[in-house]
């Protein structure tokens, strides 16, 4: 079954997955159906303005079809350069539809503005997220056709200086120029952005790396700027929740630490629970410490 939306939009239903193809790109949406509210959910944020579902920077290349690997959600924005505006990660079997949706924090204000009810979710209401109860979701679509979206583009251009402006920034440094880094030689990327636990506000691992021979994983955590003590305790709660996953249970786990800077105090508990950290110069300097 295929339907075609407006904006280039094609989705096709794979026997347990969709396959979302737009300008010449595709990829696949895993474990969800094409079912009337779903349709109604695409229609509904093209309508509002957000017309592509594959962007500039993502799905990442390795993420693209043929490759099935895809993504587990559904995200709309507003061109191919803007960052994503919404991501709804939940398809729910029992009724057909999804459940939340989770809008770009930098919306905050004009959530606010408008009396839009969420759940904020996140560290700063600027870089966290915006959470929408199933009950709100298209009204909130429809409501974005009022938002300033240049907001998304903040921190996402390219860069005329030197320097990691944002971890985005450090992210697309190291995925673009994989070969160069000091994992290449054993590791493959797997997928950046990897949900911890597949929950609707899962954390994600910012690189997820498999070693091409043993099969062992390698967790990836980017830091701008100095590295806090929490860092070290965000990528130990990582490796001990895929530990308990029976998908990684039998294989090695690692975590490595990556930041401008990693104090001394820092490096000492990073060591001690067996985290390898390096400090990363622009444009693609990576010093183990």
């Amino acid at each position: 079954m295929k339907q075609s939306f407006s904006a280039g939009i094609e989705i096709d239903q794979l026997e347990e997955d969709l396959l979302v193809s737009q300008a010449g790109q595709a990829y696949v949406a895993r474990n969800w159906r094409l079912t009337e509210p779903v349709a109604e959910l695409i229609e509904t944020a093209i309508g509002s303005g957000l017309t592509c579902m594959i962007r500039d920077d993502h799905p990442r290349a390795n993420a693209r079809w043929p490759n099935t690997r895809g993504t587990v959600y559904l995200a709309f924005s507003p061109s191919p350069g803007h960052q994503w505006s919404v991501a709804i990660d939940t398809f729910n079997e029992n009724r057909g539809d999804y459940g939340f949706a989770v809008f770009n924090g930098k919306y905050h204000e004009q959530f606010q503005r408008y009396g839009i009810p969420f759940v904020f979710e996140g560290r700063n209401k600027t870089a966290g997220h915006l959470v929408v109860h199933r009950e709100e979701v298209i009204a909130t679509l429809e409501a974005l056709t009022r938002f300033d979206h240049s907001v998304l583009t903040r921190g996402r251009s390219d860069r005329m200086g030197e320097g990691f402006a944002t971890e985005y920034v450090i992210q697309r440094q190291i995925m673009e120029n994989w070969q160069r880094t000091p994992f290449a030689e054993h590791y493959d990327i797997i997928q950046d952005e990897f949900p911890v636990d597949g929950g609707l506000n899962s954390r994600r691992i910012d690189i997820l790396a498999r070693h091409r021979t043993t099969g062992d994983w390698l967790v990836i955590e980017l830091k701008r700027a100095e590295a806090k003590i929490e860092a070290v305790h965000q990528v130990s709660d990582y490796l001990l929740m895929l530990g308990s996953r029976d998908d990684f249970a039998l294989s090695r786990l690692d975590g490595v630490l990556i930041a401008e800077r990693v104090p001394s105090s820092v490096r000492k508990a990073a060591s001690d629970a067996t985290i390898t950290s390096y400090e990363i110069h622009w444009p693609l300097g990576l010093e183990r410490v």
